[in-house]
């Protein structure tokens, strides 16, 4: 698991373009119950995050521009399970909802 690498992952994303406010997610104990801890943050306070939290091993890092997606101006749904949607396994409802 790659928490033991943060600060060359880190180093990593900032040498190919990351901005320093870049969303970077850490999860500890990824599936365990009563145990998991997900830590958010930036590319810039995420192993202070980390070490706030005593997070040293037994986790790992996600790093994606899609994690801060909650914070765009403009989120399109996926149409995947949209029942007015017809895909190869299903044909679209005749019920057609309003947006």
């Amino acid at each position: 698991l790659s928490i033991t690498l943060l600060h060359e992952v880190q180093r990593a994303l900032r040498a190919a373009g990351w901005p320093v406010d870049a969303p970077i997610a850490v999860v500890h104990k990824a599936s365990w119950p009563g145990a998991e801890k997900v830590v958010r943050g930036t590319l810039a306070d995420i192993k202070r995050r980390c070490q706030d939290a005593k997070i040293a091993s037994q986790a790992m890092i996600v790093a994606s521009p899609t994690l801060g997606a909650a914070d765009w101006p403009e989120l399109i749904r996926s149409k995947l399970y949209d029942p007015t949607f017809t895909h190869r396994f299903r044909k679209a409802s005749e019920n057609k909802t309003d947006e």
